[in-house]
């Protein structure tokens, strides 16, 4: 059982320049508390309604599925098949993230820590690599609501306009139920009504589902995009560090030309002896997210690549209407959009590790003393070993992301073949 002062950050922390957005998030769900809350306790019972409610929704969801006679044309079973599946995929990133929580508070405290110490001792340019990093987050999360918002408010207006204006379309389980009526958009992604036909479970219910995927499903990515971006952000500004070997990192008042060649050399090794700390510390916080991720990422592996295979198959043999396009297409975005944040950016992770190596070999490491030499091709050898990350069985990459979009498409062709035939 979690204790609360576990969970809890410091005020600042929620004003971090890369997680900002996502920790203002977390405390709204209860993930996090701050440390000026009055009742932090309310944060693990908040979060704990927030988890129990996805998972619940995901149960109705799916019960619906395997409970339906069929569908009228393969369109209308592809989008709420998606849905229902897009929902379990959550569900088990926030059921991770749930069980989990000591483990990410602590990353936050590291990274939030790191960051505030990088803005005291930054130069100019490794300020300007921050800001940099701090745009491309917020790009990349920009990227991934704003699909999940447009979706959501397509399914909701409809839901209010026929409300007030078609009610009858609206309050028509038992026609649905006798197929005499087809379901609104939002009922037909969320029939909670068919499983119990009551208002608070049958329409309200829906709308809550809908709120809970569209803020969910990009959360919890574009988070862990934040904490991989920050790994490269660590490593660009490490490599920029390796290549200036400046002693006066260590103690601003050194001066090099006032040093005796022992002194000089001992600073040199000292800062050596730093950077090699950095980097176990990167190597550290990498594993950190690896075994954060490991289980979702290999759920929505598996997942979304049987899933993108079969709505290329509903769009090209169905006939969907318009809605049903837009739907398709935006799962199809978010689906692929998701996979490839995660091979993207540990494929930046390994090579910003690789650059490393050529950072202590382009320095100016033959005007160095023998042991400053020694201890460069130390550290050459150290930063040699991959920095790879692996979701279990799948090892994230570009190629990897490269081998799914081929193996979606390839079952696609091979179900279209089979049906024409």
């Amino acid at each position: 059982m979690y204790k609360v002062k576990e969970l809890q950050l410091t005020p600042d922390s929620f004003d971090n320049p890369i997680f900002r957005i996502h920790l203002r998030c977390f405390r709204w769900y209860g993930y996090v508390a701050s440390m000026e809350q009055r009742h932090p306790w309310l944060s693990l019972v908040r979060c704990t309604i927030f988890t129990s409610s996805i998972w619940l929704s995901c149960a109705l969801m799916l019960l619906r599925q395997f409970l339906a006679r069929g569908y009228e044309n393969l369109n209308d079973g592809a989008t709420s098949w998606a849905t229902a599946v897009q929902y379990f995929t959550v569900s088990i990133a926030t059921l991770n993230a749930y069980m989990q929580r000591e483990r990410v508070v602590l990353m936050l405290r590291t990274a939030h820590a790191d960051l505030q110490q990088l803005m005291l001792e930054a130069d100019d340019q490794e300020l300007d690599v921050l800001r940099t990093t701090q745009r491309y987050v917020r790009t990349i999360t920009f990227l991934l609501w704003v699909p999940s918002v447009v979706a959501g408010f397509m399914a909701w207006s409809d839901c209010i306009y026929r409300t007030i204006f078609l009610p009858q379309t609206v309050f028509n389980t038992a026609a649905v139920l006798r197929g005499e009526a087809q379901p609104i958009l939002l009922f037909k992604l969320f029939p909670f009504g068919e499983l119990y036909d009551n208002f608070f479970i049958g329409y309200l219910g829906p709308w809550y589902a809908l709120s809970l995927g569209i803020t969910t499903i990009p959360l919890w990515h574009t988070f862990i995009t934040c904490l991989m971006k920050y790994v490269t952000l660590k490593l660009q500004i490490l490599n920029k560090r390796v290549l200036a070997m400046d002693i006066q990192r260590l103690k601003p008042e050194l001066l090099p030309q006032q040093l005796t060649v022992n002194e000089l050399i001992h600073w040199q090794l000292q800062l050596c002896k730093s950077f090699v700390q950095e980097q176990r510390r990167i190597r550290a916080f990498v594993g950190q997210i690896e075994q954060l991720i490991r289980i979702p990422v290999m759920a929505d592996f598996i997942i979304f690549s049987i899933l993108i295979c079969f709505l290329f198959f509903a769009l090209t043999v169905g006939v969907p209407s318009k809605m049903d396009y837009s739907f398709m297409f935006i799962y199809l975005f978010v689906m692929a959009a998701i996979l490839w944040v995660y091979h993207w950016h540990a494929t930046l992770i390994i090579e910003c590790q690789n650059e490393l190596c050529f950072a202590f070999y382009a320095g100016d490491w033959y005007n160095f003393s023998l042991p400053v030499q020694r201890m460069l091709l130390f550290m050459m050898m150290y930063a040699q070993r991959p920095l790879k990350m692996r979701a279990l069985l799948v090892e994230l990459n570009l190629r990897t992301f490269l081998d799914i979009m081929r193996g979606a498409y390839s079952y696609f062709n091979l179900l279209r073949s089979s049906h024409l035939y």
